[in-house]
């Protein structure tokens, strides 16, 4: 009876361990998957931004022995044509004298600043004016026919062979350019001039 009594308690005791190990184990993890979707923004391509003819021109201005008034005027229109200020090249054009020659089709009230933005913009011909203008600033200066400063020195009756060089060497105008001019007599590129007392009277081309 006692053997009997003794294995019902071990059987007892066995069973109450079994239920006590279940409860301490600890339950499985969930683990939540999260996928995140992916959107694709599709962009037009940007288009270009239209530069100046002077983009990437790397040009010092030299110092000539000029009046004051010449000297700061040439340097302010050197400025305003390499970074394309139309409007401050107008204005330059118009501070004195009676009026400033841009075009020889140009009519009275017709705007300097928006005829070389429209030239720079859609311009096929080369030159452009803006980095003509630059470009001939930095060349040595003339006298014209009024006495005004003038440049290039090729803009003169008799123009010498280094004066002619030099608008191919600055790559302003093509050897065959140059020499079409010469056959024809006359330089008919980008010129300009300014007078003794600092009037920009003009920058053009052609006749």
């Amino acid at each position: 009876m006692r053997l009997m009594l003794l294995a019902a308690l071990a059987l007892t005791l066995a069973a109450c361990g079994s239920e006590s190990d279940d409860a301490a184990a600890p339950a499985p993890a969930t683990v939540t998957v999260t996928q995140a979707e992916t959107t694709t923004v599709e962009t037009e391509p940007a288009e270009p931004e239209v530069e100046c003819s002077t983009a990437g021109l790397r040009l010092n201005l030299p110092e000539q022995e000029l009046p004051e008034p010449v000297a700061e005027v040439r340097q302010r229109v050197f400025d305003a044509a390499v970074a394309c200020d139309y409007e401050t090249l107008e204005q330059v054009a118009l501070e004195q004298g009676e009026g400033f020659t841009f075009s020889y089709g140009a009519g009275p009230d017709d705007s300097a600043a928006e005829h070389w933005r429209e030239v720079e913009e859609t311009g096929t011909e080369q030159p452009l004016p803006m980095r003509a203008l630059a470009t001939i600033l930095t060349l040595p200066f003339t006298r014209n026919e009024s006495g005004s400063y003038a440049w290039p020195t090729v803009y003169t009756e008799a123009p010498a062979d280094p004066d002619w060089q030099a608008l191919v060497d600055l790559g302003l105008y093509t050897q065959e350019q140059v020499d079409s001019m010469r056959e024809g007599g006359s330089y008919l590129g980008y010129r300009t001039a300014i007078t003794a007392e600092g009037d920009w009277q003009f920058f053009v081309a052609g006749d």
